[in-house]
């Protein structure tokens, strides 16, 4: 474990301030040591963090071994995949674009795939940045079409599983719901207008110009040993696990504590790539078709990638990423200067919680002003409890899977994804599908719907439905 305070901590990441920053006292040392398990986690996976005041270091800690093998300890430099929270790289590098005058917000998604479905409503850039699209989630469509290991896909083949859909999860631009596909054709956009790969656009465009020169997008394949190992915790057994998707868009960011300290700096005082016209895009409010502002389900707004708002009564910008194994958040508190990036390689860290707790730490006092309204504007028609469909083998358009089913009972069946994306398992994944208390046959996120007389059923994970079935 190391720990550092300002001023070689600025120095160390790359960072100078003409007015120097008050390190953290000895008693806020102990108890952010305390927040972030440093003793706890020394001989296990853990997370590396930065808490920051106006963009300035003042204390760092990297707790824990990135490989327990060999038993490499984590530092600031290690690098983690970044999950989602990498949407809001995507989101700045769409809005260079706009800035560049390559692209308008308001453009629709066929303008730069004319062979993306036709909706009820265009699908615009900004409903694809604000979750507002309805453009069903990627990577729960690719677990659908029977590919459980995402590291072995590719954007390409995600994107045309996307062009398959024939219908958005609500009227585009209506709803809110939060969907990495959505992200994953921000990217491709990119790719179109800036006519170079994503990770080689996002790298000169974004990640050189802060000199986050330790960081990169994943695109497959991934080498081996490019990140700190990512292990799952049951009952204090650790199992590696390093499935993360090998594309970028609504992930892929692989980044260390150390950029990502050169990354809040600009935000706070470089603007080398969050100018003024930067900053306003980012922190534009999303909203609706009628012009209503969007409120996801915490009751923050959601901008460019991240999200706005207040939170028992602080002023927040944040966003988190998780892969099964690899939790991050990062968060600004806007108005007590403070900021905190962590960064964990294991299924339990639960960086956001102990951000927040930070928070309670170190941030003003909260105000008296209540929490935004909370309200979801996911409005999704609610599963209803059917049967169990007829042995069969049963074909979707939109996935280009077929599912074999297997009735067990009438109470219960089992399915074969018969599967030919990239990354499909041989023999082919299954699902163990039982009704629930509320009589819907499930198994896990995934619900198959059906009732007598139906030539076919239909399945749903998550925000995803109404994906049809029909018999072969």
């Amino acid at each position: 474990m190391s720990r550092f305070s300002l001023p070689l901590a600025a120095m160390l990441c790359g960072l100078t301030s003409a007015n120097a920053i008050a390190a953290l006292s000895a008693q806020q040392v102990k108890k952010v040591d305390e927040i972030l398990n440093v003793a706890q986690w020394e001989s296990e996976p853990g997370c590396s963090a930065g808490v920051f005041k106006q963009g300035e270091l003042v204390y760092q800690s990297a707790s824990g071994l990135a490989d327990l093998t060999s038993g490499l300890p984590l530092d600031k430099d290690t690098r983690f995949y970044a999950a989602s929270l990498s949407k809001q790289f995507t989101a700045l590098g769409m809005m260079k674009l706009v800035e560049q005058g390559k692209l308008k917000l308001s453009d629709t998604v066929q303008q730069y795939f004319p062979e993306f479905p036709t909706y009820s409503q265009p699908v615009t850039i900004s409903m694809l940045i604000h979750h507002t699209s309805g453009i069903r989630d990627a990577l729960g469509l690719m677990r659908l079409a029977g590919v459980p290991n995402l590291s072995a896909t590719n954007l390409q083949a995600t994107l045309d599983l996307m062009m398959r859909q024939q219908a958005t999860d609500f009227t585009p631009g209506t709803q809110y719901a939060y969907s990495n596909g959505g992200y994953l054709l921000l990217a491709g956009i990119i790719e179109q207008v800036s006519g170079l790969p994503f990770q080689d656009y996002m790298r000169d465009t974004i990640l050189a110009p802060l000199g986050m020169h330790n960081s990169f997008f994943a695109a497959a394949p991934i080498p081996d040993g490019f990140t700190a190992n990512g292990y799952l915790n049951h009952e204090g057994r650790f199992t590696l696990q390093n499935d993360f998707p090998a594309f970028s868009g609504s992930g892929g960011l692989i980044t260390s504590l150390n950029d990502l300290a050169k990354y809040e700096y600009d935000i706070a005082k470089g603007h080398k790539v969050w100018n003024a016209a930067t900053r306003k895009a980012m922190q534009t409010p999303a909203t609706f078709n009628n012009g209503q502002v969007v409120r996801e389900q915490h009751g923050l707004i959601y901008g460019g990638g991240v999200k706005f708002g207040y939170q028992k009564g602080r002023e927040w910008m944040q966003h988190t990423g998780a892969s099964s194994t690899f939790k991050s958040a990062y968060g600004r508190l806007l108005d007590s200067g403070y900021s905190f990036i962590l960064l964990c390689n294991r299924s339990d860290g639960k960086p956001a919680d102990k951000m927040h707790a930070l928070a309670d730490l170190l941030g003003n006092a909260a105000s008296d002003r209540s929490d935004e309204d909370k309200r979801s504007h996911k409005n999704l028609p609610a599963p209803q409890p059917g049967d169990v469909p007829p042995a069969g083998e049963y074909y979707s358009k939109e996935l280009d899977v077929v599912y074999k089913v297997t009735p067990i009972s009438p109470e219960s069946a089992e399915i074969t994804m018969i599967s030919t994306w990239p990354g499909h398992l041989e023999p082919g994944s299954t699902l163990h599908l039982n009704k629930d208390a509320e009589g819907l046959l499930r198994d896990g996120p995934y619900i198959l719907e059906y009732n007598q007389g139906d030539k076919g059923f239909s399945m749903r994970r998550g925000n995803i439905h109404g994906i049809r079935f029909v018999p072969q």
